[in-house]
């Protein structure tokens, strides 16, 4: 095996222990609990008003309430944000906010990204590692 094979066979194993050693770090630092809301809203460019565009709760009982703005009803295939919904909101708001509402000892309801929010349904386990008032879902093995 040439030197240069052999350097970069370590650099790659190097990286890739980096990675694993972040993955282990986010994992032991992540918070885990049920998601309990899933909820997307809109600041308006003028008023500066945030707009509730979908909210998903599960209740204690186990029941859930839904509740989805009547400009978006039709567009919202049944509990994701669709990529073309996801730019219309883009466009018509300042802002959108992703929230996942998490049911564990100290946790909140940070603000996440349209894909990791379209990935989570309610009542499942997850882990969020925390960052301010955003968080990031942390993959976790299948016995989760």
């Amino acid at each position: 095996m040439s030197r240069t094979r052999r350097a970069l066979l370590r650099s790659l194993a190097g990286a890739g222990a980096t990675v694993g050693a972040g993955y282990g770090a986010s994992f032991a630092a992540s918070r885990r609990g049920r998601i309990v809301v899933r909820h997307v809203s809109g600041r308006l460019v003028d008023d500066a008003r945030i707009v509730d565009v979908y909210h998903q709760e599960l209740n204690r009982d186990g029941t859930t309430d839904r509740a989805v703005h009547p400009d978006y009803r039709d567009r919202i295939d049944g509990t994701t944000i669709p990529t073309d919904l996801g730019r219309t909101l883009q466009d018509r708001f300042a802002s959108v906010r992703y929230y996942l509402g998490h049911d564990c000892a100290g946790c909140s309801t940070p603000a996440v990204s349209r894909r990791e929010f379209n990935a989570a349904r309610l009542g499942d386990r997850g882990r969020l590692l925390y960052h301010g008032d955003e968080a990031t879902v942390v993959p976790t093995p299948a016995d989760g």
